[in-house]
């Protein structure tokens, strides 16, 4: 328990997948934020707006006055969001590619020739119903292959000629490959 408690998390599982994922969302930001100043200014350069600068009554037009104020709320709502971002799809990524990650390592497992191997993940993981299709795959397998198991040590017990018993032996050496 203390061991669980201890282990360092790891965010970055999927490494290329959690940045793609991340860029695309920084990118949609960014995106929009031009969009959103980019309409702000459109909209008001039709207007004029009139301002006392220095002691002095200036007549600009709208886009002109407010265009460096457009320019610095977007910059500092790209940052903003930008982070809040990152932390978002960071943490959303994690619970994708986090399962992901362990499936994988666990059907290079039952590749391997481990039929034993069951694939746990925490109830609140997006892949859960996967990895309990995968487990029913798995117990069905190992199920045949205990079968077959069992017919091939009857037939191995049975009077049979050399080439026969031969076979069998090389069967059953191939058998013995999946843990069970």
């Amino acid at each position: 328990m203390k061991k669980s408690l201890e282990r360092r998390k790891n965010y970055y599982i999927g490494k290329k997948f959690q940045k793609k994922f991340i860029m695309k969302f920084c990118a949609l930001v960014i995106i929009g934020s031009f969009i959103s100043g980019a309409i702000i200014y459109l909209m008001s350069k039709a207007t004029v707006t009139t301002i006392f600068e220095n002691s002095r009554l200036t007549i600009k037009s709208t886009a002109d006055f407010i265009l460096p104020a457009v320019i610095l709320a977007s910059t500092v709502m790209i940052i903003s969001i930008g982070l809040a971002t990152i932390a978002v799809t960071l943490f959303t990524s994690h619970r994708i590619a986090g399962p992901l990650y362990r499936i994988e390592k666990d059907v290079d497992d039952v590749a391997a020739g481990d039929l034993k191997k069951t694939f746990n993940l925490r109830t609140t993981d997006e892949m859960k119903s996967i990895a309990a299709s995968l487990d029913a795959m798995v117990r069905s397998l190992r199920s045949n292959v205990v079968a077959v198991k069992k017919i091939a040590a009857e037939l191995a017990s049975m009077p049979a000629s050399d080439q026969a018993k031969e076979k069998m032996k090389k069967l059953k050496e191939e058998l013995e490959r999946f843990s069970t």
